[in-house]
């Protein structure tokens, strides 16, 4: 009887244990995707959102972290309502990690709530050498003074401003405009294949 008795009495026991006593659980919803390089810090937020009834302290915990890499948080735990979302702001440090795509896991802590963890990833990208970054940057100054050049001053419809030059005045303006700059243009030139010798080297 009394074996009864304990069987009938178990499933009460479980429903009224601990694991529930909050009302409801936390789970991360959301992290923000982590893009840096070795040796680098970035930010990301993660999104924490109340399953249940009742709000409580929830705090992050970062599990199964690869080598390398350092969490921290200004505010780790935080009070989570009911069905509202709540956001952490994090950040992580990487040491000197190869490239490649790295994951860790966030979970929530709270009294009586059950984990409600998510898997998240780290994208570490090659850091560009200074020669490439030199290069890319000239090309980029030489793509907009090439539009800049193109551009041409609007005038205005004015009958009272000076006559067009004709004659030999004209073929002159005409000249110089077309007559290139040979100095700029060897500069540029040598830059460049300055640059392309740097970047064979690489």
């Amino acid at each position: 009887m009394k074996n009864r008795l304990a069987v009938l009495l178990l499933p009460i026991l479980l429903l009224s244990s601990p694991v529930d006593a909050s009302g409801g659980w936390f789970k991360v919803i959301n992290v923000t995707p982590i893009e840096m390089t070795a040796n680098s810090e970035a930010n990301f937020t993660v999104s924490v959102k109340g399953m249940g009834g009742e709000r409580a302290y929830v705090e992050l915990v970062f599990r199964n972290r690869s080598e390398g890499f350092d969490f921290t948080c200004p505010k780790m735990i935080k009070n989570v309502f009911p069905a509202g979302v709540t956001d952490y702001e994090c950040s992580v440090k990487a040491g000197d990690v190869a490239p490649g795509n790295y994951s860790f896991v966030v979970d929530t802590a709270a009294p009586g709530a059950r984990p409600g963890r998510m898997t998240a990833y780290i994208n570490v990208i090659e850091q560009k050498s200074q020669a490439e970054a030199v290069y890319d940057s000239t090309i980029d100054y030489l793509k907009d003074m090439s539009g800049a050049d193109n551009s041409e001053p609007e005038l205005s419809d004015n009958s009272g401003g000076a006559s067009q030059p004709t004659g030999a005045e004209a073929e002159a303006g005409e000249a110089s405009q077309q007559a290139p700059m040979p100095g700029a243009a060897m500069a540029v030139l040598g830059l460049l294949v300055v640059l392309r010798c740097f970047r064979k080297r690489i």
